[in-house]
C-alpha cells in the first residue's frame, strides 16, 4: 500500500486549526435523579420570566441589575411599541401590544425591588441546583472577573492536564478553581471529585466515576428580562467608540470566553447577547441537557457558540455574526445515530439541534468537527465565506471519529459570498480556509443527509463533498467508531453514504425578500427582483477513489429541471450524477484532487500564479455574467494544462492503484 500512502500525501486538504479541550467524555444520557427535578436526560424546559416574580417552580431567584436598568427597560418597551420586536434580521418585526408592554414593565419593576446583585458572576456563584439568575437591562462588563489573572499561578501549571497529543490543557479542576482565569462568567455545574484519569480512558461514554461529583448548579437558568437580547449585553470586549451599540466591534478582546458552563446538566440560557471574546462567546463542555433560546453571539474571534461532548443540546431562535471560525459549533457530539452503542443510547436520535437561527457575517455560519448526529433545521444561513461545514478534520482532541449522521434540512442557505481573504483589513480575521461563495462544505462526513433546503445565490458552490484521508485527520481521540459506511477503509473511512435529495437549487422561495443583514461587511448578493438566483455550481464532488454510497436525486435546479453537478476536471455530466446510493462509487479525478492540494497548501502572500488550480480564495463573479464565464474559461484552461503534466499522470497512476486495491478487497480480483 505504499502507493496509497503516497496518494494520501499528494491530494488532501490540510487539517483545520484546532481549539484545545481537556480529554473529554460524553455525559451519561440518563437523568440524574439525585436532584429534584432530575437533571439531564432530555432538553430542559424554559421557565417563564413571569414565574421569577410569582415564585412558581423550584429554586431561588437572584436578580442582577444596574442603577438605570428600569429606565433602559422602559425605553426598550417604548421602541418595541413603535417599531415592533425583531429577534432575527431575516424575520419581520412583531408588534408589542399595550398589555404585553404593561406586563413586562410590571415584572421588571418587581425584579428591581428584589435586586441584590450588580455582578452576574456573583449571582451565579451564590446559586445552587434549580436556581435562577435574572439579569435586568444594561451592559455588564464584570470588573472583578476582568481583574482575574490569565494563567493564574494557583492553577497553572499544577492543574493542567495533558490531552491525547501531550499538549497541556486546563483540567476541570483548573476551571473550577480559577473560574475567571479564562472566563468572564463561569458556571460550575458539578463538584470536583478527584483527579482526572491519566491517560484518559479510550471509551469516552460516560464521565469516569472518580472524576464527576454531585450536582452543584444543575438545572440553572440564566435569562435577561429585557424585550430583546440586545437589552442585556454581556461584554468581554473593550475599546469602543460607543460601547452601548451592541453591533460595534471591540477594539480589544479581553477574556477568552464570555460565558462558560461546565458539566452544567439542565442549563437554560435565554434572552441576552454575548460579545467580545478572544475565543468563544458561549462554551459548554460535558453537559447533558442544555437549551439556549434567543441568545445572540456578536464579535468573537473564534466561535460565537461552542458546545463540546454535550448531549440533549438545543440552540434556537439565535442570531450571530463576526466569528473568525463559526457562529455555532456543536463539536465532538456523541454518536447517537445508526452506529451508536445501543446499551448507552437505546433509541436513535439527534443529540444536538440548531433551529430557527440567523447565522451570518463570519467565516462559517456553522461548523463542528466530529459533529455526530446533529440536526441543522429551519435556519437562515447567509453572508458568510461559506455556510455550513461539518468535518472529520482535527481528530486529535475530538472524540467520535469519524463524523457521522448529520441532517441539514428545511434551511434557506443563500448569498454566502463574503470575501475575508482578499480584503484588508477583513471585518473578522478568518481562522479556517474555506472556498468563498459556498453553501455547504462537507470534508469527510459519513451518512449525512441534505434535504428540503433552498440553496441559492452562492456564487461558487451550492454544496461541496470531499473525502478526508485518515492520515490527514490525525490520530483519533479515544475509540474509533466500529462501523462506517465506506466499503474500503484502507485510505479514508470518510465521505461515504451521503444523500442529497429534494433540494431546490438556484431558486429563492416565492415569499423570499433580501434583507439588510445580507449585505453586511461587503457581502455580495443578487437583487431579489427574480426568484432565479443560481449558484456557481449546485453540487461539487471530489469523486474520491472508491468512496461509495454518495447519491444525489430529486433535486430541482434553477431552470426547474435536475440540478447540476460540475467543477474543474469533472467527468460527471448532470444526467450521470449518481442517483443510486447502492451503486455509487468514486473513480477519482486528478484535477479535483489537485484543486484540493493547491488550496490546502495555500499561504498568505501567495499569488494566483503560485496555485493555478486553486480558486477558493478569489472572489467569484456572479453566475451568468461575462466575468463568471471568463473565470470558468480560466479554470478549464488551467485544468487542461495540468492534465498533460507528469504530476497529473503520476497522480492518475496512484488513483488507478487505489481502485485496483479496492477491487482486491471486494474480491473482484
Amino acid at each position: 500500500m505504499a502507493a496509497v500512502a503516497a496518494f494520501v500525501g499528494l491530494a488532501v486538504p490540510a487539517a483545520a486549526s484546532a481549539h484545545l479541550e481537556r480529554p473529554s467524555y460524553w455525559p451519561d444520557p440518563r437523568p440524574d435523579t439525585s436532584v429534584t427535578p432530575a437533571a439531564g436526560g432530555k432538553v430542559p424546559e424554559i421557565r417563564s420570566l413571569a414565574s421569577a416574580v410569582t415564585g412558581a417552580g423550584p429554586g431561588k431567584v437572584r436578580v442582577v441589575c444596574q442603577d438605570d436598568s428600569l429606565k433602559l427597560l422602559r425605553a426598550a418597551v417604548g421602541k418595541a411599541r413603535k417599531v415592533g420586536v425583531k429577534i432575527r434580521p431575516s424575520q419581520p418585526a412583531t408588534p408589542m401590544s399595550k398589555k404585553q408592554a404593561r406586563r413586562l414593565i410590571k415584572i421588571n419593576t418587581t425584579l428591581k425591588r428584589r435586586c441584590k446583585f450588580k455582578s452576574i458572576q456573583a449571582a451565579v456563584t451564590a446559586s445552587g441546583n434549580n436556581d435562577r439568575v435574572v439579569i435586568m437591562p444594561g451592559r455588564y462588563t464584570e470588573p472583578e472577573s476582568r481583574k482575574a489573572p490569565v494563567n493564574d499561578p494557583r492553577c497553572n501549571p499544577s492543574l493542567l492536564q495533558n490531552d491525547q497529543t501531550g499538549t497541556p490543557t486546563p483540567s476541570y479542576q483548573y476551571q473550577a478553581t480559577c473560574q475567571n482565569d479564562q472566563n468572564l462568567i463561569y458556571v460550575q455545574g458539578r463538584a470536583v471529585k478527584g483527579k482526572p484519569l491519566v491517560p484518559p480512558r479510550p471509551d469516552r461514554h460516560g464521565i469516569p466515576e472518580q472524576e464527576v461529583g454531585e450536582c452543584l448548579r444543575c438545572n440553572l437558568q440564566i435569562e435577561g428580562s429585557g424585550v430583546i437580547p440586545e437589552d442585556v449585553l454581556i461584554d468581554g470586549g473593550d475599546d469602543y467608540q460607543n460601547p452601548l451599540d451592541p453591533e460595534e466591534k471591540p477594539g480589544k478582546f479581553l477574556k477568552h470566553v464570555v460565558m462558560r458552563t461546565d458539566r452544567s446538566d439542565g442549563f437554560v440560557g435565554r434572552n441576552f447577547l454575548l460579545r467580545g471574546a478572544a475565543e468563544h462567546g458561549f462554551y459548554t463542555e460535558e453537559t447533558d441537557g442544555i437549551l439556549l433560546d434567543k441568545v445572540k453571539f456578536f464579535w468573537h474571534l473564534d466561535y460565537g457558540h461552542l458546545s463540546f461532548t454535550t448531549d440533549h443540546n438545543v440552540i434556537q431562535n439565535c442570531d450571530g455574526f463576526g466569528a473568525g471560525d463559526a457562529v455555532v459549533y456543536p463539536g465532538a457530539s456523541p454518536q447517537t445515530g445508526e452506529f451508536r452503542r445501543r446499551d448507552v443510547y437505546p433509541e436513535q436520535r439527534y443529540n444536538s439541534v440548531v433551529r430557527n437561527c440567523d447565522l451570518h457575517g463570519s467565516t462559517l455560519a456553522y461548523s463542528g468537527s466530529m459533529g455526530n448526529s446533529v440536526r441543522v433545521t429551519e435556519n437562515h444561513i447567509y453572508g458568510n465565506v461559506a455556510g455550513i461545514s461539518s468535518d472529520t478534520l482535527s481528530a486529535p482532541g475530538h472524540p467520535g471519529y469519524p463524523a457521522d449522521g448529520m441532517l441539514i434540512d428545511k434551511n434557506y442557505i443563500y448569498s454566502n459570498n463574503l470575501d475575508l481573504y482578499g480584503v484588508e483589513p477583513p471585518s473578522i480575521e478568518p481562522l479556517v480556509p474555506m472556498p468563498i461563495g459556498s453553501g455547504i462544505v462537507w470534508p469527510g462526513m459519513n451518512n449525512g443527509i441534505v434535504r428540503d433546503n433552498f440553496i441559492f445565490d452562492n456564487w461558487r458552490h451550492g454544496t461541496v463533498l470531499n473525502a478526508v484521508p485518515d492520515l490527514v485527520a490525525g490520530t483519533p481521540e479515544g475509540n474509533v467508531d466500529a462501523k462506517v459506511h465506506c466499503q474500503i477503509t484502507v485510505i479514508a473511512t470518510t465521505s461515504c453514504g451521503n444523500r442529497y435529495y429534494d433540494n431546490v437549487m438556484g431558486q429563492a422561495p416565492k415569499d423570499f425578500k433580501m434583507h439588510e443583514g445580507v449585505g453586511k461587511f461587503g457581502n455580495k448578493h443578487s437583487p431579489d427582483t427574480t426568484r432565479r438566483m443560481p449558484n456557481g455550481v449546485d453540487f461539487w464532488w471530489d469523486e474520491w477513489a472508491a468512496n461509495n454510497g454518495n447519491c444525489w436525486y430529486d433535486n430541482v435546479g434553477v431552470d426547474g429541471t435536475a440540478a447540476s453537478i460540475t467543477g474543474p476536471g469533472s467527468g460527471v455530466l448532470p444526467d450521470l450524477l449518481p442517483r443510486s446510493c447502492g451503486s455509487s462509487m468514486g473513480i477519482g479525478d486528478v484535477v479535483k484532487a489537485a484543486v484540493l492540494l493547491n488550496c490546502s497548501m495555500y499561504e498568505d502572500g501567495d499569488k494566483p500564479a503560485d496555485r493555478p488550480l486553486c480558486y477558493w480564495f478569489q472572489m467569484p463573479a456572479k453566475p451568468g455574467t461575462r466575468l463568471a464565464q471568463q473565470d470558468a474559461a480560466r479554470q478549464r484552461a488551467a485544468a487542461d494544462a495540468f492534465r498533460g503534466t507528469a504530476r497529473a499522470k503520476a497522480l492518475q497512476a496512484k488513483i488507478d492503484q487505489v481502485l485496483k486495491a479496492n477491487d482486491v478487497l471486494q474480491g473482484r480480483e
